[in-house]
């Protein structure tokens, strides 16, 4: 091949590699569109933001349907804690509590009886509370567990967690498919290289500008359109001989499953969050209730066991006065006190291998549902994208030919 043939053919010779660019790079973008800008970016309608961020509530709604029917059951995990064993752990903090909570509830609502009980009577008092508050503790756990799904709505923790932080919708989707993105990517070159050559013999017959502006489309279109089925079809594997054809998102399932799991755990189902739905939702009335019943028989009790003539001085409401103020203080101070023990939550609850083991044995039909939501919906988009793209490219190329 000489160099007078390399110069008066350099076009044809470049048209492999530009197709091969067009495909990347339409490939790329993409990509980058389908989660970028997080925010609206431009004056509506000239603007776009990332197809996913568009739809967070809708695709974390998908993502936390798919999480709570095959990977996390509340009442299953919770079934792991043993209400002693946080009583034991959170009891020196609580019988800190109970004193402060007395010492509050008495000064602020019954001072003449205070000021003027005698030090007995408020030790015994005081004493009665602290003494009963690894009760309370134990019994509201046990109550918590039996009745976890109604003190939960897991639904709506992820949901909040998601619109909270956009970016962590799009961390998902990206770390859960980052090897799938990238081959996307790189595909788009092989694959567009590839039409380049039929774009050789086509060129030979005509160089018309429909002729680069039809290709740049189809290159764009068929190489995202490819490169997504590639990801995840097909299903089961299929052999031609030393050949084994398999979503290539399927191969990595149990690597995949506990990535996800991990993301999961660290960012939304982790055991502060769950704890703070149970004591910190400003409609739970179930575990006020909860609350309400153990601090009534623990104050009842304590009333029942002072002397006579204390209880002269304390009509009823007095001491419906004093349950409904330790119960306030109480609920207040619950969700910090009851961080001590989160390290065994943690160490107990196991999320993170919970849902990583699951997710692993997943039939390969329901795995592809926690990445596929990403595309499904607006694949087509993606794929149209890639085909405006790419005929902005072809022309592009008329034009430097």
């Amino acid at each position: 091949m000489t160099l007078d043939y390399l110069y008066n053919n350099y076009v044809y010779i470049l048209m492999p590699l530009i197709s091969g660019l067009i495909g990347y790079i339409t490939n790329v973008l993409a990509i980058k569109m389908t989660f970028y800008p997080i925010d609206y970016f431009g004056i509506r309608p000239f603007g776009w933001q990332g197809i996913i961020p568009s739809k967070t509530t809708k695709m974390a709604s998908k993502s936390v349907d798919l999480l709570t029917r095959d990977l996390f059951k509340t009442s299953e995990v919770f079934s792991k804690l043993e209400p002693k064993e946080v009583s034991e752990i959170c009891k020196e903090q609580f019988i800190s509590l109970s004193k402060q909570i007395t010492k509050k509830v008495m000064h602020s609502r019954m001072p003449f009886i205070w000021e003027h009980s005698s030090y007995k009577i408020k030790t015994q008092i005081e004493n009665s509370l602290a003494q009963m508050m690894p009760e309370i503790v134990e019994n509201s756990m046990a109550k918590i567990k039996n009745n976890i799904d109604d003190l939960i709505d897991l639904k709506s923790l992820a949901i909040t967690s998601l619109k909270e932080d956009k970016s962590l919708i799009n961390k998902i989707f990206l770390d859960l498919g980052g090897k799938e993105f990238r081959f996307i990517e790189v595909s788009g070159l092989y694959l567009g290289m590839l039409f380049g050559i039929g774009q050789i013999f086509t060129s030979m017959y005509t160089n018309h500008w429909i002729m680069f502006l039809t290709y740049g489309i189809f290159i764009g279109y068929i190489t995202n359109y490819l490169a997504i089925k590639l990801i995840f079809e097909p299903i089961e594997p299929i052999k031609f001989g030393p050949i084994v054809l398999w979503g290539l998102f399927l191969k990595r399932q149990k690597e995949e499953s506990y990535r996800y799991a991990q993301i999961i755990s660290e960012k939304i189902l982790t055991v502060e969050n769950l704890f703070n739905a149970i004591f910190r939702s400003s409609n739970n009335t179930k575990i006020q209730t909860i609350m309400e019943t153990e601090v009534s028989v623990a104050i009842d009790k304590i009333f029942r066991e002072l002397p006579f003539t204390v209880k002269l001085l304390l009509p009823s409401d007095k001491i419906k006065e004093f349950k409904s103020v330790a119960l306030f203080e109480l609920m207040c101070e619950m969700p910090v006190y009851i961080r001590i023990m989160f390290p065994y939550a943690e160490k107990t609850l196991d999320i993170q291998n919970t849902i990583g083991s699951k997710m692993a044995s997943l039939p390969p039909k329901k795995f592809i549902d926690f990445l596929r939501p990403a595309f499904q919906e607006d694949e087509w988009k993606l794929i149209l994208v890639g085909a405006i793209l790419g005929g902005l490219a072809g022309i592009l190329q008329y034009f430097l030919s």
